[in-house]
């Protein structure tokens, strides 16, 4: 018996790793959300020891964010495998409060179980929220990630933010696994409480709701109004050649001759990607020179990512800048806000540890959304900038659209992360800010993932090579629009935040609460 416990244990948690794996891009198997968990809740209901369940659990988490974050390895081998492991402490919390709270409640009433599956749901935002600031901040790839393409969903997004989307797929998890353990383990066979049973009613029930949001958020016919045109250079230097000594000017001459490339095409603006130039753009002045005369001579604005140097201080800033044609490099730019840890500054307790990226010291983060405006023709845009990873952090995109941004200007070099699922999956993100805050998101990425996302979250335009592929040197260019409802409103959570986690907080304290007053007579394992 205890063996073949432990094969449905195994089984369990490679069915479920691999769905989740299968839900997150690159791979577009988006529906596996929504029965990634069912596996091991199932046999969470057989009331596993709570030593097994986090044995599993760690190991499906495990498996499941290394592959998800592989492409991490061509910077740190280490880093990805600790990373890994960090990020499945929460996945066993999470499946530990399963293990409790299922087998007391598998019999209840279906409002007892409604309720505490919302309460699970719950937890699991509660945990994804912990991401956005638990050891420096890595809320990556969290599960609404897996909805990127299916606008349907998302719009919910708009009111809840993209943990409402979690919250979602979570608990049509909970019902669909209610659902096969009362037709295959218990083998009922009513209408109600077999394949027809209340659960999975009230599970598509909510995605039903989903559906009537989105109908009732479209737009209206031919509101969309033209922004701009944007030329997109991407350099693809590999960054370990950013800053070689030798091949800095040659580094140089490839992004100038790509950026008059692309600017013969109709275009507004042009937009570089992060950390454009071997040199700081402020700090060293040749360099600012440098731009403005390139500036100039194309005639057109330079939105770009790059750094900034305070030699007095030494101290050093990565962010996003406007050069301006007569004007040059302005003085005002946007410091990025959330930096990498390791990467462009090192925790206090691992001073040891040296810094991934090769080029200036620590550096210092900005303190607000410092909105960057761009005059094209007879109009002001304001752009809120996220420069690197920092559109995974669903409260940086929130300040710059609450502080009036226009458009979101997502500045990023994915190239450390080879030619696999990191630059994709990282452009994903960029679908739920759009989603969150109806603004619509324009990256410029080293060698791709370059294109717009519109305030619904549909991609409109990718730039890719002759062969398909978004890596590559060169450049090209897309017309950004807004639809015209959105040009001065804000959304719900905009305007109110997190609300959504202090519910799921709510849910989750009211389940702990339910299950209690159940009492712990089935707290007892049916094996060890």
């Amino acid at each position: 018996m205890k063996q073949q416990s432990s094969i449905w244990a195994v089984l369990a948690g490679v069915l479920s790793a691999t769905f989740w794996v299968l839900s997150i891009p690159p791979f577009e198997f988006a529906e596996a959300a929504y029965i990634a968990f069912v596996p091991l809740l199932l046999w969470l209901y057989s009331k596993p020891s709570y030593k097994q369940t986090i044995i599993v659990g760690f190991g499906t988490a495990w498996v499941s964010w290394l592959v998800i974050l592989i492409w991490l390895r061509h910077v740190t081998v280490f880093g990805t495998v600790a990373l890994a492991g960090v990020l499945s402490v929460l996945f066993v919390c999470w499946l530990v409060l399963a293990r409790w709270i299922l087998p007391g409640i598998a019999d209840r009433g279906f409002l007892i179980r409604a309720l505490c599956f919302a309460g699970l749901a719950g937890a699991w935002v509660v945990f994804e929220w912990s991401r956005t600031w638990l050891l420096w901040g890595f809320p990556w790839a969290p599960l609404s990630l897996s909805q990127w393409q299916r606008p349907v969903v998302l719009q919910i997004a708009a009111w809840s933010g993209a943990y409402g989307v979690s919250f979602l797929l979570v608990f049509f998890n909970c019902c669909v696994a209610q659902t096969l353990r009362n037709r295959v383990v218990q083998r009922q066979r009513k209408l109600w409480t077999g394949w027809f049973s209340p659960d999975l009613y009230l599970a598509m029930g909510c995605l039903g709701a989903c559906i009537y949001v989105f109908f009732g958020s479209l737009p209206q016919r031919d509101s969309n109004e033209d922004l701009f045109t944007a030329a997109v250079v991407q350099p693809y230097i590999a960054p370990e050649l950013k800053w070689d000594n030798e091949r800095e000017l040659e580094n140089l001459d490839i992004l100038e001759t790509h950026t008059r490339f692309v600017s013969a095409l109709e275009s507004d603006l042009v937009l570089w990607p992060e950390a454009a130039t071997p040199w700081p753009v402020v700090g060293y002045p040749d360099m600012a020179v440098r731009v403005a005369r390139i500036g100039n001579e194309i005639g057109k604005p330079i939105l770009m990512g790059n750094l900034a140097w305070d030699r007095e201080a030494d101290l050093w800033y990565n962010g996003a800048f406007l050069c301006l044609p007569g004007e040059g490099v302005l003085s005002n730019f946007y410091v990025k806000r959330e930096l990498v840890p390791f990467g462009e500054y090192v925790p206090r307790p691992f001073g040891f540890i040296k810094k991934v990226v090769p080029v200036g010291g620590s550096f210092v983060p900005g303190d607000g959304a410092a909105l960057i405006e761009l005059p094209i023709r007879d109009k002001v845009y304001k752009v809120g900038s996220l420069v690197c990873y920092e559109d995974v952090f669903p409260a940086l995109a929130r300040e710059s659209a609450r502080s009036g941004a226009d458009v979101f200007f997502v500045a990023t070099n994915n190239a450390w992360y080879g030619e696999e699922g990191g630059a994709p999956q990282h452009a994903a993100h960029s679908v739920l800010r759009a989603v969150e805050n109806r603004r619509p998101v324009m990256r410029a990425g080293n060698g791709g993932w370059s294109g717009w996302i519109d305030a619904y979250g549909t991609v409109r335009e990718v730039l890719f090579d002759a062969e398909g592929s978004i890596y590559f040197r060169g450049g090209g260019t897309y017309t950004v629009f807004q639809f015209a409802e959105w040009k001065r409103k804000q959304t719900f959570y905009t305007r109110h935040g997190d609300w959504f986690v202090w519910l799921s907080g709510g849910l989750l304290v009211l389940t702990v609460l339910i299950r209690k007053v159940l009492g712990a007579r089935l707290d007892a394992p049916a094996h060890t």
